[in-house]
């Protein structure tokens, strides 16, 4: 009987090695895998590193001659000035892709009007603001109308962004408001007690260590934990009471105490200029760009799909995604145990 001979037989023994450390790797996923659900399949995608955001046109108008443009701008999933990297995938910073296409967007005489297509729960505080700061310096440098357009949910860190828009449109059902600060913190000093592990830290000052999940914190380090949300809310409140003039007075305790609120109340209150989809927004964009036709671009990264002017919009996802496996890590949230961050955001 004739042997049967390893293709990888002929390969040195690096080679070999690879070659069956490559085999045993797509073993243990494919098991990984089945162990899931039965309707679940394995999808291996080569993506671009680092690809640039760029306008895809989605709509162009009929019109001979007509070059406007009237550019769609994501705003979406948890607002971080930081890497949302995922495993076995790209990554970006949610704040540099605001920053960079908004830049790109200036640079474009065809663009005549702007719509942020929001759907975010919010995000950190200084990243909220730095992406209303940008906003704001858009507005200034180009004069270009921007309308914000609330999808499912735009509430805290996202509302604090819309504000710096020219008009705020909403979906009756879109959860939006929820103006306030939170920090989450964590301690461990009881556990660790209990299992018999000490942390000992040597620190220059008394509050050196406030925040920290292995001390108890002091009541000196809670007043300062105290004036960073008292003073993070308050820049909040100034910056949604500017750009909402119409507010009855008496209901800003009310409409600043975190609550969220439904498109419906929003308007009522007038902490919005409208009830629309994203179809309205664009009209309404249009119209203040004072533009009747005009080819709709969105601007994404390469390889996403943008066949619409729906196309891909993540909601909200607090960390990464491990895309071979389809687990979603958390990273921001699990950072948060050890690091307290400030945050505009509606914990759902």
């Amino acid at each position: 009987m004739a042997k049967l001979h390893s293709p990888c037989r002929n390969l040195p023994p690096t080679g070999q090695r690879m070659v069956a450390g490559l085999f045993t790797l797509v073993l243990l996923i494919g098991c990984l895998s089945m162990a899931g659900c039965g309707d679940q399949a394995l999808q291996v995608s080569m993506v671009p590193v680092n690809p640039r955001v760029k306008p895809h046109v989605v709509y162009k108008t009929h019109q001979w001659f007509n070059c406007n443009r009237v550019a769609i701008v994501d705003v979406s999933g948890m607002l971080l000035d930081g890497s949302t990297a995922s495993w076995f995938g790209s990554s970006h910073n949610p704040v540099s892709d605001f920053a960079q296409t908004l830049h790109s967007i200036a640079r474009d005489p065809r663009v005549k009007a702007v719509v942020l297509r929001m759907n975010t729960p919010g995000g950190t505080v200084t990243a909220s603001s730095i992406m209303y700061n940008t906003l704001k310096r858009f507005e200034r440098k180009t004069h270009i109308p921007v309308v914000a357009s609330m999808m499912d949910v735009c509430a805290s860190g996202g509302y604090y962004v819309s504000c710096a828009a020219n008009y705020q449109m909403a979906y009756p059902t879109s959860i939006t408001g929820s103006v306030g600060v939170i920090v989450q913190l964590f301690n461990f000093r009881r556990t660790l007690q209990y299992i018999g592990v000490t942390a000992p830290a040597f620190a220059s000052g008394p509050n050196k260590e406030t925040g920290s999940p292995f001390t108890k914190m002091t009541p000196s380090q809670k007043k300062i934990i105290k004036g960073f949300v008292a003073q993070f809310f308050a820049r909040f409140v100034h910056v949604v009471k500017a750009s909402h003039p119409d507010v009855n007075a008496k209901l800003w305790p009310m409409l600043t105490d975190g609550r969220p609120l439904t498109g419906i109340d929003a308007l009522r209150y007038h902490m919005i200029n409208a009830l629309g989809g994203l179809h309205a927004a664009i009209r309404k964009a249009k119209a203040m760009a004072h533009i009747q036709h005009a080819t709709i671009v969105l601007y994404k990264r390469h390889g996403r799909n943008a066949g619409s002017i729906y196309a891909k919009s993540d909601l909200g996802g607090k960390g990464g995604n491990f895309n071979m496996l389809n687990v979603n890590l958390s990273g921001a949230a699990m950072s948060s145990f050890l690091h307290p961050n400030f945050m505009y955001m509606w914990e759902q």
